[in-house]
């Protein structure tokens, strides 16, 4: 993984930390809104009960009975008229439930419910109306009912105004919240991040000071098959302990390789790079390889094309496509490398009519050590690095690159460079 890359990573972390955090801010901010909205009313709500379970209270003594019909008339003039906006509406109703008698503004003159001390709300347009509605009984009868509806309408629009208020700080709080919510989680992904750069040179390390002893048991087993030659049997165990050690010795070269590609100094320098002459140059270098194997290597549209970039890098990265496609493209096949331009970018393509690749397996091929089938893998060699090493340095050179591949047809890999 190249410096930018895995600065990108991190960066990405950070904004979904970020998200998730003023996401769940947002959810609880919102709830508590809700719940506050709620808590509200239920307590207004409460209060206007209180109010007018006690004006209740008050007026039950006060009705009296004419012609067996409920009536405040006695009461009515004993009290001061003047404007009934904030006045509940007191309504009485024979026990069939017709409206008798009202005082106070008009109201709703519906009878809401025929239960004892039943209090409700009831919507009217735009706004609620709280209703209080008594059984009025002479004697254990029933002679009708005394209703009291009150209008919410002034608490209605002071819980708007809470939620307006509410929704117009949401954007500055919000916001803030964001801002320190990416500073917090910057220094939360921060040991991750020290703990991914410290991984990284342990393998650049570990490769590094890995080769001399390799080296060393090569060499020697050398030397030591030379002198055990008359031994089949010894000869067979260093041949085993030879093959291992070069497989290493790949592997340990291969980790170099990696990490030498995913140094930040690796472009510190660029060259310009005359990528048609390096096609061909490593082509020719190829032919014997192919020919051994009966498999024919041509190349295809070959224009004069430059790009800026590491030299030994592109020729890594060209000669690791040309080997990955010799080695599962079987006998009778065939290998062909073209370069083009597209746009302001070099295209260089290798395509062969190999084994091919299953669709499952195409978004893990650049996976460090994935091997879409071990088994043949293994016997090919390799040391499963080889695409990882091209993505890495495709990357470098800010570029991309993509493949097609169809099981027992074909694979084709084409690289996007940006060209002079």
């Amino acid at each position: 993984m190249k410096p930018t890359e895995r600065i990108f990573i991190f960066r990405k972390l950070r904004w979904q930390l970020t998200f998730w955090f003023v996401l769940l801010t947002m959810i609880v901010y919102i709830i508590s809104a809700l719940f506050g909205c709620w808590i509200f009313r239920t307590a207004m709500t409460s209060l206007v009960d209180s109010e007018l379970t006690a004006l209740t209270n008050e007026l039950i003594p006060a009705v009296s009975v004419i012609d067996g019909r409920p009536s405040l008339q006695g009461w009515s003039k004993t009290i001061h008229k003047g404007p009934y906006r904030y006045l509940p509406i007191i309504q009485l109703y024979d026990k069939e439930g017709e409206l008798i008698e009202f005082h106070g503004p008009a109201g709703v003159p519906i009878l809401f419910s025929r239960l004892e001390n039943a209090k409700r709300d009831v919507k009217e347009e735009t706004y609620h109306i709280r209703v209080h509605t008594v059984p009025l009984r002479e004697q254990r009868q029933l002679i009708g009912y005394l209703q009291l509806e009150l209008s919410l309408k002034n608490i209605d629009g002071a819980i708007a105004n809470f939620g307006t208020t509410m929704a117009l700080i949401a954007p500055f709080l919000l916001f803030g919240f964001g801002l320190a919510g990416y500073l917090f989680s910057s220094k939360a992904a921060h040991p991750v991040e020290e703990s991914f750069s410290i991984l990284q040179r342990f393998v650049a390390d570990a490769s590094h000071e890995l080769t001399t002893p390799i080296s060393i048991i090569l060499a020697n087993a050398e030397s030591m098959e030379a002198d055990t030659s008359n031994n089949e049997s010894t000869k067979t165990k260093l041949e085993t302990i030879m093959r291992s050690t070069e497989r290493m010795n790949s592997l340990v070269s291969d980790l170099m390789l990696l990490a030498k590609m995913e140094s930040p100094h690796l472009l510190a320098r660029p060259e310009l790079i005359d990528l048609d002459k390096l096609l061909r140059s490593i082509l020719s270098d190829f032919k014997e390889l192919f020919k051994t194997k009966s498999i024919q290597l041509t190349e295809e549209g070959v224009p004069t094309v430059q790009i800026y970039g590491d030299g030994e890098s592109i020729k890594c990265l060209i000669t690791n496509l040309l080997q990955n496609a010799l080695k599962y493209t079987d006998p009778g096949g065939t290998v062909k490398a073209s370069l083009s331009i597209v746009g302001r970018q070099a295209k260089l393509s290798i395509s062969d009519t190999g084994v091919g690749i299953p669709a499952e397996s195409l978004a893990h091929i650049f996976d460090r050590f994935f091997r879409v089938d071990s088994s043949r893998s293994r016997i090919a060699g390799g040391s499963g690095l080889g695409l990882s090493i091209v993505k890495a340095i495709v990357d470098a050179h800010k570029g991309r690159i993509e493949v097609q591949s169809s099981p027992r047809e074909g694979t084709t890999f084409s690289v996007y460079l940006p060209s002079k």
